[in-house]
């Protein structure tokens, strides 16, 4: 499935467009030199009712197939959003903490960001996880649960 992702919407667009027509035009070959003329007559408003009927029924799946993507769409949005949001909190946060742990934790929430742009996302695109992106979110954990300061002035 990952090589679909692969192709440019265009070539893919097109290349689903050209199949589609093509067996179409064949399904029409086929129909009308496996029946006479005589029998397309007779059958012509059972099969008239029969395609409305089932072109309504696709036209009802075709539209909640988009409105289900879109809402999928929307959710991935919203949790990019507030992933981002917390990684900037994180580092605006850190303005309190004594300057080697601040540095360390915005280091990580740069390096944080920047892996969930280069690498987790392409893996995710593959179908994968990336599970080195925790350990950056971890070690700012770690630096900021491990600091405890002597007293109010080490704090700064």
């Amino acid at each position: 499935m990952g090589f679909l992702c692969a192709i440019p919407a265009a070539v893919f667009l097109a290349g689903a467009l050209a199949l589609a027509i093509g067996l179409a035009c064949l399904g029409q070959l086929y129909v009308h030199r496996h029946f006479s003329k005589e029998a397309l007559i007779e059958h012509n408003e059972v099969g008239g009712i029969i395609i409305v009927v089932a072109g309504t029924l696709y036209a009802v799946v075709l539209g909640f197939l988009t409105v289900i993507t879109w809402q999928h769409f929307q959710e991935a949005r919203e949790i990019v959003v507030a992933e981002s949001n917390a990684d900037i909190d994180a580092w605006h946060t850190a303005v309190g903490l004594a300057a080697a742990v601040r540095e360390r934790v915005r280091k990580d929430m740069i390096e944080y960001a920047n892996a969930g742009v280069d690498r987790e996302w392409s893996a995710m695109r593959r179908g994968e996880r990336n599970a080195g992106i925790a350990i950056i979110g971890m070690d700012a954990i770690d630096a900021t649960g491990s600091f405890t300061p002597a007293n109010r002035a080490a704090a700064k």
